[in-house]
Parts: structure tokens; C-alpha cells; sequence
């Protein structure tokens, strides 16, 4: 259970388990790594998973610099120095790919391909702008039991269910407030070319309101860009589908690894 230990830098907590190409998991806000239980015992067996809490999130700490995008995906950075991991495929789950299309944009050299479950390039949609602002404004009145148990209630059912709201409740009403905000006004769109490995966009087919940003990522993106609808599902692809969910994943590494053989010959 390593934190990372930069000076005067928050020491950022996350978890490595198994062997094989390095896949790293990032979470939506308030969340934190337990987000992805099912992904590590299903993939840890062909891959290396690497699980982190988002600064201010679960076991991670704070420190005093201004939140910005560029500020989260430094973190990563931080994490991967500190596990002695060179390169990774990266995956982000919903607001969470907001962070790793700025990690991807940053570090190009760090990245083996880019995975979005229900991803954005930017919030431009009626349905998850209101999304955004209700999480605001209720974290801003200081709902965390609410938020907690709802964000639970999606994803999880039983002791696991009550592990995610117990472990949400974990982040501060003020800084998750500041997180929902940050991803409100995140924009990659017109800096997604300088992505520079594969990408794959995953999305549940009843997960309308963020199809449509499927196009936009085609579009600016100049790297193969593969496009999954998983059947009879939502938003809530890594705990309501993880046995499609990880096959998926295990693909794609497969795939991309392929790719970036040929691209070096």
C-alpha cells in the first residue's frame, strides 16, 4: 500500500498488483480506486494494475497547489515514477478520462493507448452539464451522505455497496465540489492530436447523453480510435459490466501492443 513521496507535493496513495503490460486505472471524482475491484482480480494474472485515489480522494493527501487538470495528471506521473513504470496503458472512467486525456497530452512518451469508458472531450450537452451542476451544488451544501449513497446505489450492490459510499465519504464536500467544477470547464478537444497512441472509446449502449462525443474524438483524433458499445448497459461499465469490461481491456492491450510494433519497425 505505497503512497508517493515527492517534497512538498500531496502523497498521492495506489495500489500495484500482478505481472504483464502496466494498466492504469483512474476514477470520476469522490470515487476512488475501489472503483475498479473488479478489473484487478479478473486482469491481474496478464497485467500489472495499478489502482490510484485522485488527490484529495480516499487514502490521498493535499498540499497547497491550485486544482487544475495539469496538476491531476502530474499526479499519475508522480505515481508511475514511483512504481518504476516506464510506459502504461491508461484507462479513465467517466470524468476520470478527463484526467487521462490530459496525462496522454502531457506525456505522450508515457502512454501505450488511451481507454475511455463513457468519455468527454469536453461538457457540451444539456443532460451532463445539469449532471455536473447538481453534483456541485450538492456537494457544495454538504450532501455527502446523499452523494455517497447515491453514487453507491449505481454501482454496487451489497458489502461492496457499502464500502464505496463509507469510502467516498472520504473526500471533502469543498474539494469534491472543486473536482465536479474542474471537470464542468475541462476542454481537450482542440489538443487531442497530440495524442500519440491507440485509443478505444467504450460506452454503454443506453449511455445516450455521451454518445455523441464518439464523433468528436474521431474526428481530432490523429491515432487509431476504436469504438465499443456494450450491450444492455449505462454509465457503469467497470462494476455493472466488468466481465465484458475487462475482456475488452485485454483486447485492446493486445491490440495496441501490435500497433506500436509496427509503427517501430
Amino acid at each position: 500500500m505505497p503512497w508517493t513521496c515527492e517534497h512538498n507535493r500531496a502523497s498521492i496513495y495506489y495500489e500495484i498488483k500482478g505481472k504483464g503490460p502496466a494498466i492504469l486505472f483512474i476514477h470520476p471524482p469522490g470515487m476512488g480506486h475501489i472503483t475498479f475491484r473488479h478489473q484487478t482480480e479478473a486482469l491481474k494474472d496478464s497485467h500489472t494494475v495499478i489502482l490510484m485515489d485522485v488527490r484529495g480522494n480516499g487514502r490521498s493527501g493535499l498540499d497547497d497547489s491550485p486544482l487544475s487538470m495539469e496538476l491531476l495528471a502530474d499526479d499519475i506521473r508522480c505515481v508511475l515514477d514511483h512504481a518504476g513504470i516506464k510506459k502504461t496503458f491508461i484507462c479513465g472512467y467517466s470524468n476520470g478520462g478527463s484526467i487521462v486525456q490530459e496525462f496522454c497530452i502531457r506525456y505522450p512518451e508515457r502512454t501505450r493507448g488511451m481507454v475511455l469508458l463513457g468519455g468527454f472531450s469536453e461538457v457540451n450537452s444539456f443532460l451532463l452539464r445539469n449532471e455536473f451542476r447538481s453534483g456541485i451544488i450538492a456537494a457544495r451544501l454538504k450532501k455527502m451522505r446523499t452523494i455517497s449513497e447515491v453514487l453507491a446505489a449505481a454501482h454496487e450492490k451489497g458489502g461492496n455497496r457499502k464500502d464505496l459510499a463509507e469510502y467516498i465519504r472520504r473526500t471533502s464536500p469543498t474539494f469534491l465540489a472543486n473536482l465536479y467544477d474542474l471537470g464542468l470547464h475541462y476542454k481537450s478537444t482542440d489538443r487531442l492530436h497530440h495524442i500519440r497512441c491507440p485509443v478505444l472509446l467504450v460506452y454503454g449502449q443506453w449511455d445516450y447523453y455521451v454518445h455523441h462525443y464518439r464523433f468528436i474524438f474521431q474526428k481530432k483524433l490523429q491515432v487509431p480510435c476504436d469504438v465499443i458499445f456494450i450491450g444492455k448497459a449505462s454509465h457503469q461499465l467497470p462494476t455493472k459490466h466488468p466481465k465484458v469490461l475487462n475482456h475488452v481491456l485485454h483486447e485492446f492491450v493486445i491490440k495496441s501492443i501490435e500497433y506500436n510494433k509496427e509503427q517501430q519497425r
